[in-house]
């Protein structure tokens, strides 16, 4: 084996082609493991923009102090075997009985098999009074409870807790609409000009 001193030009170009080429390799292979990174990346973001969110909310109707729970999905695809589970009994309205219990529900109760994009569930509550009213207690209508939704979106099963609270609604005002209640004046006009035709 030839040393330094003794080395001829050809085995100096061969030693820096060598050196070239183990750069080129150890580049290639950076920029190789770069892009499945960034390949991989953008999967999730792709899987993450298009896959279904399950958003479980307390909503109030407009003019009105009636609480509704809505679980809709705001995703891009369906949410697939949604199975809904509610962490305390919830009786509607108030009134404490087995068929007002949320977790006796069919939503609570069998596994829906496939919720649409802005697809929605509306179950009933209840109003302020019963809500909010001394009458209430804890075993009733609890203020604060957590809805667990468990789905599949393609071969990944996903679980999402959502807490439900109340109480920052508690001597809140009602929410109007300014057009709804402009026509609720035109139809309490109109009443009245058909009853002064009439007589």
């Amino acid at each position: 084996m030839p040393t330094l001193l003794s080395m001829t030009n050809t085995d100096w170009i061969t030693l820096a082609l060598v050196v070239i080429t183990a750069f080129y390799a150890w580049a290639t292979l950076k920029i190789l493991r770069a892009n499945e990174s960034m390949v991989s990346t953008m999967q999730d973001q792709q899987n993450a923009a298009m896959r279904p969110y399950i958003v479980v909310s307390a909503t109030l109707r407009t003019g009105t102090q009636l609480f509704y729970l809505s679980i809709k999905n705001v995703g891009k695809t369906a949410a697939l075997d949604l199975k809904l589970s509610i962490y305390k009994n919830f009786f509607q309205l108030g009134e404490k009985r087995d068929e007002r219990n949320i977790a006796n529900s069919a939503a609570f109760s069998r596994v829906i098999g496939s919720l649409p994009p802005d697809g929605q569930l509306l179950l009933i509550l209840g109003n302020g009074p019963t809500l909010f009213g001394e009458s209430n207690t804890n075993d009733i209508s609890p203020l604060q409870f957590q809805i667990t939704a468990k789905y599949k979106s393609g071969p990944e099963s996903i679980s999402e807790a959502s807490i439900i609270d109340l109480r920052p609604y508690i001597n809140t005002a009602v929410q109007t609409d300014p057009i709804v209640e402009e026509i609720g004046k035109l139809r309490e006009e109109f009443v009245k000009l058909s009853k002064a035709l009439k007589n």
